[in-house]
């Protein structure tokens, strides 16, 4: 009885880690690997950091229009030769002065620069934004091409195994038939040779299948020891329920593009914050006018003398306030005024030119994006046909071949074609799939669809 419980629970015991185990090995869809992956890159944390940065010196401009307070208080002993700060005349005597003042001051108007900084403030703050989404969008593109490409050495590695097992049965049946007499010596060497370049290339699609993933798995920082599992239902689906292409012209994409795109709107940010310096400039030919005050007080009090007014009478009676207004007026600063305002000028024209490149670069990446969407769409419908009538064909002459119709050669060659457009099949359907979400993203969509 003993011995049937004991058997029990080692049974529930293996079970419920059989059960963890699978529950841990959880299969990663295409999204999930690029929100991983935009978690854990370094250049994107950096990048919201640097954002936070530029949060800040906004806070900072916009803290330029406020009084600027200041409070003084200080304690001194003098010994010997000292001024009397009642009679203004030198004593020699040990004295004790303690003094308070507090000034406020706030700018009147530095022309035009302050408002420019927050405007400036504001275009690097959208400039940070800007930055930080790139760097989110390249991290998931770069995932996903990836993703992309472990699949596709899982695809190429799977028909690999198909073949070898193909040509595994085919050497069989002409071992036999040799025995039979119905083949020859040199039919089985043939299909030896054929059945060991199939082993090799399910070896060499394997190894590529690892590269792949341990590449997927550097573009995530994910653990290279964990396992990964991929999603591989995409290799299952035909190009037509795959199919989302609309009739839409590059343009429109390009339209959508100058709103939404990231590298763009940071070129555009760069220059408006180019033109806020170009103004800023000009602030150094004008006055500047301030407005300050303060209010002060003291106690005094000779060392080892008595008879002065208590500390609370002294700081009433030496209360003191000011009020006043300055104003700044450049006469002549060597010089540096011009050169800035020159060199201002040059950035801003600069800028201009580099937004216009980037639009420019922009365009034909959306132009292409649209290009290859549409071909990899038609090459992978035609890819499908050729397949079918690739298959065709191999198992036809296959079979012509057992019967004694047609040589090893012809279905080697039938073989190896077959092989070729079931591969060039899966290259085209997971391209067209890339380039069905690059376009996505030109027309402004998320890469990483959490909802689907």
């Amino acid at each position: 009885m003993k011995r049937n419980n004991k058997t029990k629970q080692s049974l529930l015991l293996l079970v419920s880690l059989w059960s963890l185990n699978i529950t841990a090995q959880e299969v990663w869809n295409i999204d999930q690997c690029m929100a991983y992956a935009v978690e854990h890159n370094h250049i994107v944390k950096q990048r919201h950091l640097e954002a936070d940065n530029y949060r800040m010196d906004r806070m900072k401009a916009i803290g330029q229009f406020l009084p600027g307070v200041s409070g003084n208080v200080s304690a001194q002993y003098n010994f010997g030769r000292s001024v009397d700060p009642e009679t203004n005349t030198y004593i020699s005597k040990s004295t004790f002065n303690n003094g308070y003042s507090m000034e406020a001051s706030i700018p009147i108007f530095r022309g035009g620069s302050l408002i420019n900084q927050v405007r400036k403030s504001k275009a690097n703050l959208l400039l940070g934004k800007a930055a930080l989404q790139e760097a989110r969008d390249n991290t998931a593109l770069e995932t996903f091409q990836a993703y992309i490409d472990a699949l596709y050495y899982y695809g190429t590695t799977r028909l690999a195994k198909q073949k070898l097992a193909e040509s595994d049965s085919l050497l069989y049946k002409t071992r036999r038939q040799e025995t039979l007499g119905l083949k020859g010596m040199a039919d089985v060497a043939q299909m030896e040779a054929q059945q060991a370049s199939d082993a090799y290339n399910l070896t060499h699609q394997q190894n590529l299948y690892e590269t792949a993933m341990l590449t997927l798995k550097q573009k995530m920082n994910f653990p290279i020891e964990e396992a990964l599992l991929l999603d591989t239902c995409l290799l299952e689906q035909s190009t037509l329920e795959q199919e989302q292409l609309a009739i839409e012209h590059a343009d429109n994409v390009f339209r959508l593009a100058l709103n939404c795109n990231p590298v763009l709107k940071q070129a555009e940010m760069q220059k408006q914050s180019a033109n806020m310096d170009r103004k800023i400039s000009w602030s150094s030919f004008v006055p500047s006018i301030s407005l300050y005050g303060g209010i002060s007080s003291s106690y005094y009090k000779e060392l080892h003398q008595t008879g002065y007014p208590p500390f609370h009478t002294q700081f009433e009676n030496n209360f003191g306030s000011y009020f006043g207004i300055s104003m700044s007026i450049p006469i002549f600063n060597r010089l540096s005024g011009i050169a800035n305002m020159r060199q201002a000028r040059n950035n801003y024209r600069i800028a201009t030119e580099q937004y216009e490149a980037q639009k420019e670069e922009l365009q034909k990446l959306v132009q292409q994006a649209v290009q290859d969407r549409e071909g990899y769409l038609k090459e992978s419908i035609q890819m499908e046909k050729k397949v079918a009538s690739d298959s065709l064909a191999y198992h036809v002459t296959r079979r012509k071949y057992e019967e004694g119709l047609m040589t090893s050669l012809d279905v080697q060659n039938n073989a190896a074609t077959l092989l070729e457009s079931q591969t060039g099949l899966l290259q085209s359907k997971l391209t067209y799939l890339m380039k069905c979400r690059l376009v996505d993203y030109y027309k402004g969509q998320d890469i990483i669809r959490n909802n689907e």
